[in-house]
């Protein structure tokens, strides 16, 4: 009996042999433990619970650095996500907020809700009317008001909304307004960091900056980005 066979039977009598019999954290060649293997071929959520119960592992990584967690997020296995997090498992990284299992469910909103506690994460699901808030300020014809609207958000939702809605083209200033906001969150201005390549504004050459107060603006906005963010770090 080998856990990568009973990993992909759906026979709760054979997986509760296994689990009497067997080393419930042996690792396989890609360093995948038994609870790992049996999230990633979708085994019975009661079938899990008997590895949880005779205390599986639950902050082992494999080679890719993923743990039991992780992969739940990743296969989008919604109650093993439950399960793990009712026995305890861990939702901060010592990497920080990039490296959390909240990080990478944020494509599907409602799994990466289930991970709100995780430190620094931002709730992604909006209600009808926090969307009618978001889209008031992305759609504002007015740059002036839209940039004044985003100074006036107390929430660290709304402007992570906003931030990830926002199209780039229309120009720095209502990023700027963000950035500045005290509500925005670190993951926002990660995404910030991102969405606006601020990598390339920084490398930009500098005769090229001169040629437009616009692209000077967004270089200050990079250069203020990365400042802030490595203060985070720092201190965190």
């Amino acid at each position: 009996m080998e856990w990568a066979i009973v990993s992909k039977t759906k026979d709760i009598e054979i997986v509760r042999a296994a689990v009497d019999q067997l080393d419930i954290n042996e690792r396989d060649q890609r360093g995948r433990t038994p609870l790992m293997l049996f999230i990633t071929n979708r085994m019975p959520p009661e079938a899990i619970q008997m590895l949880l119960d005779k205390g599986a592992e639950l902050e082992a990584e494999d080679k890719l650095g993923e743990t039991a967690l992780k992969k739940a997020v990743k296969f989008k296995q919604v109650e093993a996500v439950k399960r793990l997090l009712q026995q305890g498992a861990e939702l901060d990284s010592k990497h920080g907020i990039l490296a959390t299992a909240w990080n990478a469910a944020r494509m599907d909103k409602a799994i990466a809700d289930l991970l709100l506690e995780t430190k620094g994460a931002v709730r992604l699901t909006l209600s009808s009317e926090e969307e009618d808030a978001v889209d008031d300020i992305l759609y504002e014809e007015s740059e002036h008001k839209r940039c004044q609207k985003i100074k006036l958000l107390d929430s660290s939702v709304l402007l992570h909304a906003v931030v990830n809605g926002y199209n780039w083209d229309d120009g720095p200033e209502a990023m700027i307004a963000a950035f500045e906001n005290p509500a925005c969150a670190t993951i926002t201005l990660l995404d910030m960091y991102e969405l606006m390549d601020a990598d390339y504004w920084l490398e930009m050459d500098e005769e090229e900056i001169a040629e437009s107060e616009e692209r000077n603006r967004w270089r200050m906005l990079a250069i203020q980005l990365k400042e802030k963010l490595a203060d985070e770090w720092d201190r965190g």
